[in-house]
């Protein structure tokens, strides 16, 4: 009867926090902070090359919001950030993570972050997502560099209990995957057919073109955009379109002719009274500029609605069966207000394991995490 009581005195008080509104400190700018080990251990592959040091230019979209993670019993979604600038965040574990094998004289190594994007969910189980898109660079005659090789990877990690401590992990795996592989690399040099460029020529590459008109204009321009590069140009070139409601869940998009005839027209999104909506799986998500980017408006409360319900769902599988459970939370997660999941990575294919999409990919135009 004791236990019983437990149970209820736990639902009842999820249960009014699942009706309150959400509170104020649950806002973006709530964070946790990216956590990495104060003496992580790391190698050179035997019989590697010498190497005298490794240096990390990061060339990132946002170095202030790294993604977002899960806090509390609740799960609440809050910003995952970092304690100093990223360049010297990466650089300073870096040299922890390999100075005991440099040479004082040695092949040196250039690395460049280009994207870094921490995200996490829960579910059946909780889920930790490290990406990454790094560059390799050694440097060879003189100042100049030449680029051995790439790390472009989602790293995905599934627990029963917090993930949020994986986040160092991730960073640290993706450092010592890419050193491995620009190591085995440059036992060939001769054969390793790059454009040689200096430091200078590296830095100015346009990693992100951040001069956009949708991310420096301050007006929208109303209509629907036919594509992707019309949204980044601010430019919507469909003027007549008119949304259509098919079996109260779904909108397909027409342009009607002067006879009144329509065609059914493909859109990636709608400005409307200067706000904007991505058009994505027959819905309309709004988006809104954060930083150098676009965000999904209504992702932190929507998140934060979900896994509440989820809290609840997995305190009431402790009297029902794991079956039932897992059905009640394909219901909450295809629910009104529903989450958005990255499908677009194509080793990610179990819908459980998916990441929730946060936000747009400024590169495809795609939602990512």
């Amino acid at each position: 009867m004791k236990s019983m009581l437990i149970i209820f005195l736990l639902l009842s008080t999820f249960w009014v926090k699942s009706q309150s509104p959400a509170k104020q400190a649950i806002e973006p700018e709530e964070s946790i902070n990216i956590k990495l080990a104060r003496f992580p251990i790391a190698d050179f592959p035997k019989k590697s090359i010498i190497v005298s040091d490794i240096r990390i230019i990061q060339m990132v979209r946002d170095s202030v919001r790294m993604g977002y993670a899960l806090k509390g019993m609740d799960n609440y979604v809050v910003t995952l950030k970092i304690t100093k600038p990223l360049t010297t965040f990466l650089q300073d574990h870096i040299y922890r993570m390999y100075k005991h094998e440099f040479k004082k004289e040695g092949l040196k190594i250039l690395l460049v972050l280009k994207d870094i994007r921490m995200g996490e969910k829960t579910g059946l189980m909780e889920y930790s997502y490290g990406g990454f898109n790094m560059d390799a660079y050694i440097l060879g005659n003189g100042e100049l560099y030449k680029k051995a090789c790439n790390l472009d990877t989602v790293f995905v990690t599934e627990m029963s209990s917090d993930v949020s401590k994986w986040h160092g992990e991730d960073i640290e795996n993706a450092f010592r995957i890419l050193v491995k592989r620009t190591l085995v690399v440059a036992k060939n040099t001769t054969g390793l057919a790059a454009e040689e460029m200096t430091i200078n020529q590296i830095i100015a590459q346009p990693y992100h073109d951040l001069n956009l008109p949708i991310l420096n204009e301050t007006l929208y321009n109303e209509g629907a955009y036919a594509n992707f590069e019309e949204f980044l140009e601010n430019k919507p070139s469909i003027a007549n379109y008119e949304p259509v409601l098919v079996n109260k869940k779904r909108i397909k998009f027409i342009s009607r002719h002067q006879d009144n005839n329509a065609d059914t027209i493909n859109i990636w999104g709608i400005c409307k009274d200067g706000e904007i909506y991505k058009y994505h799986e027959e819905s309309l998500i709004p988006i809104e500029k954060q930083g150098t980017g676009f965000i999904i408006s209504n992702f932190i409360k929507n998140s934060n609605r979900r896994n509440r319900n989820l809290v609840l769902l997995s305190m009431m599988g402790g009297l029902a069966s794991g079956l039932a459970v897992g059905i009640a939370i394909d219901l909450v997660t295809n629910a009104k207000n529903k989450l958005l999941f990255v499908k677009s990575i194509p080793y990610i294919t179990n819908p459980f394991k998916q990441p929730v999409a946060s936000c747009i990919n400024m590169k495809t135009g795609q939602v990512g995490f």
